[in-house]
C-alpha cells in the first residue's frame, strides 16, 4: 500500500513539474498583424518603446527621434513592455493602427 502510494505521488509530481516546464511565454504570442492595405497605406514607425502611458507610447527610432503615437481598443497589438523593439504602422494624425513587438 505504501509502495502504491509512493508511486502515486512521485507520478503527481512528475505531471506537475512537466506542466509548469510546458508553460508559454506570455510575452511569446504574436497576435498583431497589419493587413496588406495597411502595410502600402500607412506610414511604419519601428524602434524601442521607450514610454507607455495610457494611450500614448512613445517610440525612439533607430536614429534618436522620438515618435509619439496614440493606441486606443481599435489598435491591433501584441503585448510590448517598455524596452521592447516594436514597429507600428501609424495614420497621418498619429493612431496606430497596428503595434508589433519585433524579435531583438
Amino acid at each position: 500500500m505504501k509502495q502504491i502510494l509512493g508511486i502515486i505521488m512521485t507520478m503527481s509530481c512528475l505531471i506537475v513539474s512537466a506542466g509548469v516546464g510546458l508553460a508559454d511565454d506570455p510575452m511569446s504570442n504574436k497576435e498583431a498583424s497589419p493587413t496588406l492595405k495597411e502595410r502600402v497605406t500607412k506610414d511604419a514607425v519601428k524602434g524601442e518603446l521607450v514610454n507607455a502611458t495610457g494611450e500614448h507610447y512613445v517610440i525612439r527610432e533607430d536614429g534618436g527621434k522620438e515618435v509619439r503615437v496614440h493606441v486606443d481598443s481599435s489598435t491591433k497589438m501584441d503585448k510590448v513592455m517598455k524596452g521592447d523593439r516594436v514597429k507600428a504602422y501609424v495614420t497621418e494624425k498619429g493612431h496606430a493602427t497596428t503595434l508589433q513587438r519585433l524579435e531583438k
